[in-house]
Order: C-alpha cells, then structure tokens, then sequence
C-alpha cells in the first residue's frame, strides 16, 4: 500500500496559496455533484485555480479529498490507479486529477477506478484537448465535460477594478443596452476594453511578460497538443505556422482552400486536417457560411485565431505579423459566442439563433451604420469606439459582459 502523506502535504500547500478575490465564470456552472467531472480548456486559462478555489472552500482541511497533478513525477511512480485505489479504501470521497492527459493510459485508469468505487467522485482536467477528446471515448457516459473559456472582458474588467460585476444575459442586452453602458460608464469602458484586446484574454496578465507567455503557450500547442498527438510529420509544424500567419494578417478571414493549399504546397484533405487539429485545441474558431450550417472549409467561411491577444503577440519580434482592426474586431466577437452556433449571412458579419429567432450583427468602428443591415429583422450593429448605443446600435465591448 502506497503512502499518500506527500500528496495530502503538497495539497495543503497549494490550497493554502491559493487565491480566492475572483472566481472565474464557471466556477457556479459547473454541477458539483456529478460523479465524474472533465475540465478542460486552453493553456494558463485558470482550470488548476478554480479548482483549487472550489476544493479550498469545499474540503475545510478534510482528508476525503485529494489533489494530485499527473505531471508530478511521484504520481508516475506510485501509479494514478494505485493513488486514487488507496485513497478511496481509507475514506477518501473525491480525488481531483489535474493535467490528467500528462498520465500514460489515464482515461481507462480514470475508467476503472471509477467503477471500482461506485460511491466515489472523481474530477479531472487538461490542457490537451486532442488527449481528453481521445480519452472521452473511454469515458463516454460517464464524465460531464465542460471547457472554460478565455477571460470575458466582463471577468477582466472585475480584476482590475476589484469591483463585483454582474454578467448579462445575451436578450436583456439586446433590449436594455442603454441602461446597462450607463452603469459602466464611471469605469471608463474603452479604456479598458483597449487593454483587454491587447492583453486581457488570460488570467496571468497580472503577472507580467504578457505576450511572451502568450508565444510560449502558442509553440506548447502546437508541438505538444497537436504534432506531439496528431502523429503529423514533423514539417507539419512550419506549415501549421504559415498557416497561422496567415490568419492573424488576413483583411478579410474567408479562406480560398485552392490558393491556400497552392500557397502552402499541401492538398485540400492534408489543410482540412489542419484545421481540423487547431480547431480541435481552441487555437482557431471556423465559422461556417448560414447557408451551409457546418464547419467544413467552405467558399464563404471565416476563420479566426481564437481570442484578440493571439493577435496582437504575433505582432511581436520572432513573428512580426500585422493584424486587421476589423479582423481582431470580428475575432472578439467569435471568442464570446462561444456557447453559440453562429453563422456568416449573406447580409451582416454573424448571425445566431437564440430564443427561437434569427439575429443578426454587423460589427465596425464609430464611423458603422445601420445601412448594410436596413433591410433585417432583428439585426444590430456592434460598433467598437462607442461607450452608449442607441435603438439596434451597441457598443461593442458590452458583448463581453455575458459571461
């Protein structure tokens, strides 16, 4: 029988350090009470604190729970099933594994302990989201997932102001924008939302050496969670690069896939695979034309880096690239209707369906009217450089107080 005192050590220490000022979105979202938990969600986007929040205020020094990180050298060693055998057979209620996808054959581990101890709860999370789709398959029926998004400028705005900030539903901001903006006004909004665009998406802006960070993080994505799983050939890594600059100087984000694949000297199927892998991780969002209705690279789909600060890093020394306004802009909208199944319309930038209606946004800067969109039900324009609205005009940083 292993010894679990150097776990339950490292335990106290972290729940001791951690901190509990904000909580991210999903912290109140997230059931609780499921007996098998996934979490999953881009690198450094706050998955190992909101747990350790939840486990500082649940556990109050209790040995029924345990928090282990696959990563650390100890959990290889003793074994994540001999861990999580010899913790549940001496009381223990709720075993949290962080970085699970670091651990050799984690899901069928994860699987068996938990239908070895049907009175047990088990959570995990990765950074990985090719490794937890594949671990999924064992896991079917049996783990709730949920995937935690980029810091909402909503979230951002209450860490830097230290202000508790109410999120809004996406139809009470279409019907009461003008009451909403004007509670904000006293924060300075564009002030903010400038900064948030720039360096705002990830919770360790606080810390300094921002995009940096953001570069590191994106080589880890590409080397490890799509080469170091995919089983792409290793050339595979420059093109996925190209690929990405690309995007971040693209005017308009709609690719041609013949020129692309005749720019990149790759074929349709090898450049839909591509997309397919950095969509899988988060590193892109496709949006596919109305008409079509699914993700496949089509005429007419738009293709965005993930959230606004990606943008912005690449323009950095080692990459150097220039990011459109408009596109940066669009690519805010894309990261927070996130929940949503947007489209791109023939007429307007995006359209959703929400509450059994089709609506549709055109998004610019304070100089976009409502001209485009004249002819729409239910259509508005998202402007950015504004901090009031009026009728079917809203200012654009508001969308990021949903969640």
């Amino acid at each position: 029988m292993i010894s679990l005192d150097v776990y339950f050590e490292i335990q106290d220490r972290l729940l001791k350090a951690v901190p509990t000022e904000f909580r991210r979105y999903l912290y109140t979202t997230i059931n609780w009470d499921a007996r098998m938990i996934g979490l999953t969600g881009f690198r450094g986007i706050g998955k190992t604190t909101l747990l350790l929040q939840w486990l500082a205020n649940e556990s109050k020094g209790s040995s029924e729970y345990l928090y282990i990180s696959a990563d650390n050298p100890l959990v290889l060693k003793d074994g994540l099933y001999n861990i999580g055998d010899t913790f549940f057979k001496y009381g223990g209620k709720l075993l949290v594994v962080d970085e699970a996808h670091r651990y050799p054959g984690w899901s069928s581990e994860l699987k068996a302990l938990y239908d070895a101890f049907p009175n047990k709860k088990i959570i995990f999370t990765g950074s990985s989201t090719m490794e937890i789709l594949r671990g999924k398959a064992d896991l079917s029926r049996r783990a709730v997932i949920y995937n935690l998004n980029i810091l909402s400028f909503r979230e951002y705005l209450q860490i830097r102001t230290g202000d508790r900030i109410e999120s809004v539903k996406l139809d009470e901001l279409l019907i009461n924008h003008r009451k909403i903006s004007a509670s904000l006004l006293h924060y300075e909004p564009l002030k903010f939302f400038s900064e948030y665009l720039q360096q705002g998406a990830y919770p360790y802006f606080v810390e300094g050496d921002y995009y940096n960070k953001v570069l590191n993080t994106l080589d880890k994505v590409i080397y490890d969670d799509i080469m170091g799983v995919s089983g792409i050939k290793p050339e595979g890594a420059a093109t996925i690069k190209r690929l990405i600059a690309f995007l971040t100087t693209s005017t308009v984000p709609k690719i041609s896939a013949e020129k692309l694949c005749n720019a990149l000297g790759i074929t349709k199927p090898t450049l839909y695979n591509y997309l397919d892998l950095m969509e899988h991780v988060r590193l892109i969002t496709r949006v596919p034309p109305e008409k079509i209705g699914h993700k496949f690279l089509r005429s007419g789909a738009k293709v965005f880096l993930s959230n606004p600060n990606i943008y912005y890093a690449l323009s950095r020394p080692i990459w150097s690239l220039e990011a459109n306004t408009g596109t940066i802009r669009e690519a805010f909208f894309a990261s927070q209707f996130f929940s949503y199944s947007i489209a791109v319309p023939d007429v307007g930038d995006f359209s959703i369906r929400f509450n059994g209606k089709r609506i549709v946004f055109e998004i610019g800067g304070p100089g976009k009217t409502l001209q485009q969109i004249k002819n729409e039900k239910n259509a508005f324009v998202l402007k950015d450089g504004i901090e009031s609205g009026y009728s079917q005009v809203i200012p654009l940083y508001l969308i990021g107080m949903m969640y």
